[in-house]
Formats: C-alpha cells, structure tokens, sequence
C-alpha cells in the first residue's frame, strides 16, 4: 500500500475527517485527537499494512505506530486528508505514565517492530498495560517511550518558544447540548478552534487542548505538563468545587494557571462558589462564554511575555 492509501485507510478507522481535531507526529507515532472516542476502530486499524499497535492517550487520543522510517510519509499524507496542520507535538519524546498510556500491539506483527527495536539502544522497561505477553513488547516499548527529545535550534534561544495546555473537566464536552441556555449553544469543535486560534493570535506555538470526565486523567495530564508547557488554561467543571487532588497536582507543577468557567458561577448555586482550584491560580473567569478562554490565553501571554 502507498502512504496515502495507508493514511485513508486509518482515517476511515478513526471516524474520518470529520471526527478528527487535531493530527501530529510523534518519533514513531502517527498521535491522532478525536471529537468522539467511539467511532475508532481499533480492530481493524490492526489490519492495516504497516501498522505495528495502537495506543489511547487521555479520553480522546489514539495513537498508531508505525516503524521510523514510515510513520512521516503516512503522517503526510493523513494530514492532507484531514486538512489540519502538522501541528508540533509537545510531549514527543516525553516518557507517558503507565497510568495513562495503554498499548496494544497488532497481533502478527510482532518480528517488524522487534527488528526496529534491536536497531535502537536496547532498554528494557517495566510496564503494566501489556495487551499481550511476549519478550518483545519491552523493546516496541523502549521504541515507543525512549525516543530522544528533538534538538532545539540554538539561534531561537533568545526568543524562547511558549507552549499552551488547555484542560477542560467533566461535562464540558457536551457544550451546545448540555444546559445551552446557561452554556451557551456553541460546541466542544468551537471551543478546540477558538483555543487553537487565540493561542496562535497570543504568540504560542503549540496549543494542547485535553478533557476528561476523570478525576485522575486530569490529575496524570497535569503531571505530564512539568517542564513541557509554560502555561496553562483549565476549566475544572464540577472538580473546581471538590477537587484538592487537582489544586495539588496545579501547585506541584509550578506552571502559571488561569482558571476558566463558561457560566457566572458566583450568581449560581451556594455549592459553586467554593473553588479549591482558584488557590493556585493568577485568576478566574467567568461569565464569558468559550470568549472567556480568549482573554484568559491573552493575559497568559501578556504574563509569560509574549
């Protein structure tokens, strides 16, 4: 199969175009954001050529790996299908925790990567998530976690390169369904564009939108921003009033936050004018709609330097 056939044949596996927000490359993975988890075909993903495993990443990420010197003509390819950007990936080459990264190797293919795996330095790494025993998935993992972080190009050191996360919690991937006359009637693919775009606008290279209705997710997202991204926009939905496990998290980090919420919270209900989040923040908004993500990845910005 060429790179494009093998590029449609795994868009079509995650839902299409239309299901995918956002498309980049990671070292030997082609590390896919969807709008909707469970149109992915996992199964038959496996069945495509070249394809050496899959691995979910958080409630909408899906990752397909490929061997080196494959994975960049079919990331290519799939992104002139989709129509998205190749957008840098933050987290390449950054070690995921077990807790949240979940591989599953194509039956089948096991000689391909281990092959690739002995080509690389040989690390052995223990893990809890293997889908299949075999002595070889310790190498596809070393090929999958160990890669090098990319050099960075000493001439922009003076003009250092600023990345966004954006995390939203429970519920707020159901904005235009959910209470529209409180959250408005604009969707989750309106607020993904909107932080694409006002991040673009502020200065940032990379925007990093997550959501998740778990608590821990959140908690392990969080986590994997230390020393990766330099600021940080989060919408805890429910967890702001119950969450100290995510205030910790926020604190352990270090990274400047601004908390966001859709809704006037301080004119709702008595239980949503406690925020445990709010502690570790330079500030909240509120009230503005998905607008109020605009102003507060400006003011990060405007913080950062930008």
């Amino acid at each position: 199969m060429s790179d494009r056939e093998i590029a449609s044949a795994v868009l079509g596996c995650v839902g299409g175009a239309g299901n995918v927000m956002a498309n980049s490359l990671c070292m030997t993975r082609l590390r896919i954001t969807v709008a909707n988890p469970t149109a992915v075909n996992r199964a038959s993903l496996d069945l495509i050529e070249g394809v050496l495993g899959t691995a979910t990443r958080g409630t909408n990420g899906i990752e397909v790996v490929f061997g080196p010197k494959a994975v960049r003509g079919v990331f290519t390819e799939f992104t002139k299908l989709t129509g998205i950007s190749e957008d840098y990936d933050p987290q390449a080459g950054v070690r995921a925790h077990s807790s949240n990264l979940h591989i599953h190797i194509s039956p089948g293919r096991r000689k391909s990567y281990v092959a690739q795996a002995d080509a690389q330095d040989e690390r052995r790494l223990s893990f809890d998530d293997l889908s299949v025993s075999d002595s070889g998935v310790l190498d596809l993992k070393g090929l999958l976690e160990d890669d090098p972080l990319p050099e960075e190009d000493e001439a922009l050191d003076e003009f250092p390169a600023r990345r966004l996360l954006v995390i939203n919690g429970p519920n707020i991937n159901m904005l235009g369904i959910r209470e529209p006359d409180v959250y408005g009637k604009q969707d989750y693919i309106a607020l993904l564009t909107l932080c694409k775009e006002a991040a673009h606008d502020a200065g940032f290279v990379d925007c990093r939108c997550f959501q998740s209705n778990y608590e821990g997710a959140i908690v392990d997202e969080i986590q994997d921003a230390y020393g990766v991204f330099d600021g940080l926009v989060i919408n805890p939905g429910a967890f702001t009033h119950t969450s100290v496990a995510i205030l910790d998290a926020i604190k352990a980090i270090g990274i400047p936050t601004i908390e966001v919420h859709i809704s006037k919270v301080e004119e709702r209900e008595d239980f949503r004018q406690v925020s445990y989040i709010r502690q570790a923040c330079l500030e909240t908004i509120t009230g503005l709609g998905i607008e109020g993500y605009r102003v507060a990845i400006n003011h990060l910005a405007e913080h950062l330097g930008l």
